[in-house]
C-alpha cells in the first residue's frame, strides 16, 4: 500500500467517524485538516497570481496598506551656493493608502450518504480536486474580473448581468446568485477600465471595430506605463486562451523551453516577448464590446466579439492572506442525518487590491478567433 493511499485510508476513518456521530453535538466538524493543505497546495499551484503578485498576512479583517503618491526632488548644489548659505529647495515624500479587506468565498455541497457507503476513498479524491480546482479558478476570475458596481442590475458592472439565454446571453456575467463572487472587490480589469480609477488603456479599435493583437499594442501599453516599465522583470503580461494561440505564432516569443536551466516557471507561463513575461488564463472573458467591458445590446456598439490584454507592474496588486489558518481555507462538515446526508461548506478569506492603478494597463478592443 502506498504512502498516498495510507493517507486517503486515515481521511476515510475520520470522515466515518463523523458520520457517525463522534464529533460535537451539533454534528459539524471539519474534514480532515490534511484534506485542506493540499488543497491549498493545489490552488497555490494552479493560480500563477498566488506566486506573481506580493502577499499580505492580516491578522485584522481590515488593514490599511501605505503607497506614496509624491515623490522627493533633487536640486543642484553649487559651490557659489554653499559659500553663500543657499539651502536646495525643500521637499517631502507624500503618501496615501489603500484598503485591504479579508472577504470570504464560500461553498455548499450536499452529498448523500450512500455515496460514502461505496467508496469513499474515491469520493473524497473527487472532492479535493474538483474544490481546489474550482478554487484557483474563482481566484483567477476575481483577481482580473471582480467589480463591485451593482448599478442597473449590474448593466454597469464590467462582466454585465448575467443571462443563460436570448440576445443578452452572458455566461460570464453576474447577479445576485450566479458568480456573485466577482463582487467581493475590484479586480485589474476594473483598476483600469472603471471612470473612477486611475488604470491606463490602449484602444486596439479601429472605427471602433475589434483588431487583430499586434506587438505594436504591447509597445503602447509599455509606453502608457511609464517608470514602472523600466525594469522589465518587474512586468507581465496576462492574455486569454484566445490570445494565447495567436501569440504562440509570434517569433518574438520566448517560449518557457529556451528559459534554461534553474529557470522558474509558474503555471499558465507562455513565455517572454520584450523581456516581460507572458501567462494565459482561461477567466478573461471573449464576449466584450470594444471597450473592454459586456455591453447590452441596447448600448451602442455592443458587439460583443472582443477581449482583452492587461500589462501590469507585478508590486502594484497585492493579496491579503488572514493570519488565522482556519479563515486561511477549511473546508466544514455537517452530518444532517434526517436527509442521508452530509454537507461539505468550503471557505476561504481573501482581501485584494491595487495600489498602483497607474502601473496597470489593459490593451482593449482585440479581436476574437
Amino acid at each position: 500500500m502506498t504512502s498516498e493511499e495510507m493517507n486517503f485510508s486515515e481521511m476515510t476513518e475520520k470522515v466515518k467517524a463523523a458520520l457517525a456521530g463522534v464529533a460535537a453535538g451539533t454534528g459539524a466538524t471539519m474534514l480532515p485538516t490534511e484534506t485542506a493543505e493540499e488543497i491549498i497546495g493545489i490552488v497555490y499551484e494552479r493560480n500563477f497570481m498566488r506566486s506573481l503578485f506580493p502577499a499580505m498576512p492580516m491578522a485584522r479583517r481590515i488593514m490599511k496598506i501605505p503607497k506614496l503618491t509624491g515623490t522627493v526632488s533633487f536640486h543642484q548644489q553649487t559651490l557659489s551656493m554653499a559659500e553663500s548659505g543657499t539651502s536646495a529647495g525643500e521637499s517631502r515624500n507624500s503618501t496615501g493608502e489603500i484598503e485591504l479587506e479579508l472577504k470570504t468565498m464560500i461553498a455548499n455541497i450536499p452529498i448523500g450518504n450512500y455515496l460514502i457507503a461505496y467508496g469513499v476513498e474515491g469520493l473524497l479524491a473527487v472532492l479535493r480536486d474538483d474544490i481546489a480546482s474550482q478554487l484557483a479558478t474563482n481566484e483567477q476570475s476575481l483577481f482580473i474580473n471582480g467589480d463591485t458596481a451593482t448599478g442597473n442590475s449590474f448593466a454597469d458592472n464590467i462582466n454585465g448581468p448575467h443571462a443563460t439565454t436570448g440576445a443578452e446571453l452572458n455566461l460570464t456575467g453576474v447577479s445576485g446568485t450566479v458568480n456573485d463572487y466577482l463582487l467581493l472587490f475590484d479586480g485589474l480589469r476594473a483598476a483600469s477600465l472603471k471612470a473612477n480609477r486611475g488604470g491606463k488603456t490602449v484602444d486596439a479599435t479601429v472605427g471602433n471595430a475589434a483588431q487583430a493583437f499586434t506587438l505594436a499594442h504591447m509597445r503602447s501599453a509599455i509606453a502608457e506605463l511609464g517608470v514602472y516599465a523600466d525594469n522589465r522583470d518587474d512586468l507581465a503580461m496576462i492574455v486569454p486562451r484566445n490570445l494565447e494561440v495567436q501569440l504562440l505564432g509570434l517569433t518574438e516569443l520566448q517560449t518557457v523551453d529556451k528559459y534554461g536551466a534553474g529557470a522558474t516557471i509558474l503555471s499558465g507561463e507562455l513565455g517572454r516577448i520584450y523581456g516581460i513575461r507572458v501567462f494565459a488564463t482561461g477567466v478573461i472573458p471573449t464576449n466584450m464590446n470594444h471597450t473592454g467591458k459586456f455591453a447590452l445590446s441596447s448600448v451602442a456598439n455592443s458587439v460583443r466579439n472582443a477581449t482583452v490584454a492587461l500589462l501590469l507592474h507585478i508590486r502594484s496588486p497585492i493579496i491579503g492572506n488572514p493570519t488565522v489558518a482556519e479563515r486561511r481555507f477549511s473546508i466544514g462538515f455537517h452530518d444532517e442525518p434526517t436527509k442521508d446526508r452530509f454537507v461539505l461548506i468550503p471557505k476561504q478569506d481573501v482581501a485584494f487590491g491595487v495600489r498602483y492603478d497607474e502601473a496597470l494597463c489593459t490593451i482593449h478592443g482585440l479581436a476574437t478567433l
